[in-house]
């Protein structure tokens, strides 16, 4: 069945809508298209007479979507993601693997995840990443709008319709410097280990997340006087006697080797948890992101723990 008036709507109205939304800037939108801002202005006045209604409203000098602009973003959105998929499945064709990887990561994971990149790309050398590093709250936020074509993450809600597949195991230990308290003691309770000074990370840190749940199993009240902004700033801070803490085992093995942390014997400790990729249940994978999804579960492309 044909559209009855927007079969008028053209690929690069599309692309210029898109632009606007995503940069709520006329100007803006130009600049990344290469255009005047007249001509992003007419191809707007266009698209807008196809749809017979107003697309954004301009208030306190900000854009904003109408209710119609925001149903047309959701399907232009799906028709720019259907040509990439198309253009994959016809380089497929020819037997070549070619077009983007839209993957979305954890910020622990931002200086491991490069490394499995790479061992992707050399296999496929037509394939290009877009990578976006975020916290766990805005991952899921950007799963809900369909921005990535993967998402690697930690922590994955049962209840928001996700799909995902464990590709790698790591621990979380609790950890202090050498001569704290707790270091001689033996099934140390989880409320006494709380009870010190835990050093956490920002809220919606999947490390931090992980941490926060255990605690709510054990019925123990978690509070912080400190947050740091990574793994690595809280192993520090701990080797300076600020506080204990809960880290990555990978993150902190040589040091409890060389005796500059130890590992404090928790009851229901170390934490045992997987990186996972993600995707929404309704999401068709491209041939891109259904090949990379082969090759972390195969064990090629094996994640590290976040630091």
């Amino acid at each position: 069945m044909k559209p009855t008036y927007l079969h008028r709507l053209t690929l690069r109205q599309i692309e210029v809508f898109l632009a606007i939304a995503r940069h709520r800037s006329y100007s803006r939108a130009a600049e990344e298209l290469g255009l005047t801002q007249p001509a992003v202005s007419a191809q707007m006045r266009a698209l807008e007479d196809v749809a017979r209604q107003p697309l954004f409203d301009y208030i306190g000098k900000q854009l904003y979507l109408t209710p119609a602009g925001k149903h047309l973003e959701r399907a232009a959105r799906e028709v720019q993601q259907r040509l990439v998929a198309l253009e994959m499945e016809l380089a497929g064709l020819a037997g070549q693997l070619r077009g983007t990887l839209a993957l979305a990561i954890e910020s622990g994971a931002q200086y491991s995840v490069p490394a499995v990149i790479g061992a992707f790309c050399e296999q496929h050398p037509q394939v290009t990443v877009e990578l976006t590093v975020a916290r766990h709250g805005h991952l899921l936020k950007r799963m809900r709008e369909n921005l990535d074509d993967l998402t690697l993450m930690t922590q994955v809600p049962v209840d928001q319709g996700l799909v995902f597949t464990p590709v790698s195991e790591f621990r979380l230990l609790a950890v202090a410097w050498p001569g704290h308290p707790l270091a001689a003691r033996r099934d140390i309770p989880v409320h006494e280990f709380v009870a010190q000074n835990v050093l956490l990370r920002e809220p919606e840190s999947g490390t931090r997340l992980a941490f926060e749940r255990f605690c709510q199993r054990e019925s123990c009240v978690l509070s912080a006087r400190h947050l740091f902004g990574s793994n690595e700033t809280i192993r520090r801070a701990v080797q300076a006697r600020m506080g204990v803490a809960v880290l990555p085992e990978a993150l902190v093995a040589e040091d409890i080797e060389h005796g500059l942390l130890c590992e404090l014997d928790v009851t229901g400790m170390p934490l045992r948890h997987s990186w996972c990729v993600t995707w929404p249940k309704a999401k068709h994978l491209t041939p891109v992101a259904s090949a990379f999804v082969s090759f972390l579960t195969r064990g090629e492309g094996a994640m590290p723990p976040p630091l």
